[in-house]
């Protein structure tokens, strides 16, 4: 055999042997379970990192006013206008902005922490004043026209405390309203015309009794029903028995509100000696039961059923997202002693309007003059300086009280569980 031959079957034989290591796959090595971990917590750190920043980046456009006609555009983030989102403002509109000259306290300086400059409550909020967030309650009447339930809440953030004014529905304001009987119920409907029925009411209390108003939250009283369904019932240990109408009875005892019972409470006023203030009363009961529900509820499911609210127009307010997440928290941690109900001194009167011709009379309340304003100077104006004139018009004045019970009492969250309502009766 040839040379040649030779190393062409040589060159044949050794193709095959080429061609199967060609073939051969390179396995790759497996992953532990360690390893597997690392990489997923890797993909969802960077996943997480692109998602904060994205909510972050200062993209949506805003147009602000400065005050002076003069508009301009800034930036702000997704998590910015999601967090000034007021989902319940399209009922009632936003309130307008106004300049305070109330001076403020000097010694509020003393609230100051080694370090700071400048005095700051510690929570993050748009407010009037530093140091006080007040929220005005309006209840409405099932006409929408007349505002049944009225309460200012004070919130003392840099006290952990919380004060809320009840104010009679007749209470005598005959300036702020064109009603002939001259109540603050009707100056949602009847007062100032240039202003939206929102507006006029917040600018009653703050002319009266000057009282700046950061927010306000405002619902019928019909709503109750579907609010209350909606949060599983209001546990209650009713101290008596209510006949709202025939057939329409809740008995004493513990028991779960409803609802439709829940309006029959705040609602109820003919059975009482007192009428409006005998229903007043009650209201504190189940605002308290109210509140210690809202406890069990917690912020994030109170926050959830804001949807359905929106959905179903059963709450108006210019509170953003932030701010009642913020309130709720505040107020649930501060403890159910830290929360006080006063009462508007005054006391009831029989109101003949001036050229009257009917026999019949109005029953308004007459406030106080100086019961009210020491009242109002103590626990609602915590950082401003004491104010001792309002326009407050009297029709009983001081020297002929016949009824002085309210103009000195305060009933906490705490009392009102054990069954006190006023001064601890």
């Amino acid at each position: 055999m040839s040379k040649d031959t030779k190393k062409k079957r040589t060159a044949k034989q050794n193709v095959p042997e080429k061609r199967v290591k060609s073939s051969k796959k390179k396995q790759r090595r497996r992953m532990n379970w360690k390893e597997r971990l690392g990489l997923f917590l890797a993909i969802v750190a960077a996943l997480a990192l692109c998602f904060v920043m994205v909510i972050n980046m200062k993209i949506i456009p805003v147009t602000n006013d400065d005050g002076s006609g003069h508009t301009y555009t800034t930036h702000i983030s997704l998590m910015q206008r999601f967090k000034s989102w007021k989902p319940f403002e399209e009922m009632n509109g936003e309130l307008e902005q106004k300049e305070y000259d109330i001076p403020v306290k000097k010694d509020a300086d003393d609230n100051l922490e080694v370090g700071e400059d400048k005095f700051d409550d510690g929570l993050d909020l748009d407010q009037i004043q530093e140091g006080q967030f007040s929220i005005l309650f309006l209840g409405l009447d099932e006409l929408r026209s007349n505002t049944d339930v009225m309460m200012l809440a004070m919130c003392d953030i840099a006290a952990n405390k919380i004060n809320i004014l009840q104010i009679p529905r007749d209470t005598f304001v005959p300036d702020q309203t064109s009603f002939e009987a001259g109540k603050i119920n009707s100056v949602y409907t009847m007062g100032k015309k240039d202003s939206s029925q929102i507006q006029r009411t917040v600018d009653c209390i703050e002319d009266v009794f000057q009282i700046p108003i950061d927010r306000y939250i405002i619902t019928s009283c019909t709503d109750i029903v579907r609010i209350v369904d909606l949060i599983g019932g209001i546990p209650i240990d009713m101290p008596y028995t209510i006949e709202y109408e025939p057939g329409k009875t809740i008995y004493a005892g513990k028991q779960v509100l409803s609802g439709q019972q829940s309006e029959w409470m705040v609602r109820y006023r003919h059975g009482y000696n007192e009428g409006d203030i005998g229903r007043m009363k009650a209201q504190r009961i189940f605002l308290a039961a109210a509140m210690a529900k809202a406890c069990d509820i917690g912020t994030i499911k109170l926050v959830n059923y804001a949807d359905t609210m929106v959905d179903e127009k059963l709450i108006g307010s210019n509170m953003s997202l932030d701010e009642i997440s913020k309130i709720s928290d505040f107020a649930t941690t501060i403890g159910m002693d830290n929360i006080h109900m006063f009462m508007l001194p005054g006391e009831g009167y029989n109101y003949y309007p001036p050229d009257w011709q009917y026999y019949d009379h109005y029953s308004v309340w007459s406030i106080h003059k100086e019961p009210a304003i020491d009242l109002l100077n103590m626990y609602f104006r915590p950082y401003y300086e004491p104010i001792f004139n309002l326009p407050i018009k009297e029709l009983v004045t001081e020297g002929n009280y016949k009824n002085t019970l309210y103009d000195n009492e305060s009933t906490s969250f705490e009392d009102l569980e054990n069954g006190n309502t006023f001064n601890g009766k």
